[in-house]
């Protein structure tokens, strides 16, 4: 049982090592299970939540990293009994001004993209009256600051799974296609 006080649909699921974590748009719960006890829910919170399953990124070494209606969340902790608390933390504490235009009506476009030759947690954005993610945030989590890019249009950004670890990204084409960059 998913209940919350607010009965928000569930706008994103992360797996994890012994754990599913499923995100509302109003709240965060943990789904574990056991061969004895079945599965059950904790509630995480019901304070923030996600608006998209595309910004949901494992970044080494912080935690899970998530797009909410106010901003750029980790969630940090082991979701085990390590004795490692499980909190959250606003990581776009200084981009305030950003996230008051971040139009996330259409965060279903947003995408997000750990790029590990860099260091960096990548997330597009429409801001103000935008449809097309045309902003990148990225997030060095080897530093912990952000960098700005204006005027990138993204459909889709991936990484290349082997040592060279390449990014690629996507944008929207003038005939409603794809276009690789």
């Amino acid at each position: 049982n998913l209940s919350d006080s607010v009965s928000s649909k569930i706008t994103a699921m992360h797996v994890t090592k012994n754990s599913l974590i499923v995100f509302k748009t109003r709240g965060i719960f943990l789904i574990k299970g056991d061969p004895v006890n079945g599965f059950f829910s904790q509630t995480l919170t019901t304070d923030i939540g996600c608006e998209s399953q595309e910004t949901v990124n494992e970044v080494p070494g912080l935690g899970i990293v998530f797009l909410s209606n106010d901003g750029v969340y980790v969630l940090e902790g082991a979701l085990e009994n390590t004795g490692s608390q499980t909190r959250f933390v606003k990581l776009s504490q200084t981009l305030r001004s950003i996230f008051k235009r971040v139009n996330v009506e259409y965060a279903r476009k947003f995408r997000s993209v750990v790029y590990q030759r860099d260091r960096e947690y990548w997330l597009s954005v429409c801001l103000d009256s935008e449809t097309v993610p045309s902003t990148i945030l990225k997030f060095s989590y080897e530093c912990g600051a952000w960098s700005i890019y204006e005027n990138f249009m993204t459909a889709g950004m991936v990484t290349t799974p082997d040592e060279r670890g390449y990014l690629y990204s996507a944008g929207p084409s003038t005939d409603g296609t794809i276009a690789a960059k």
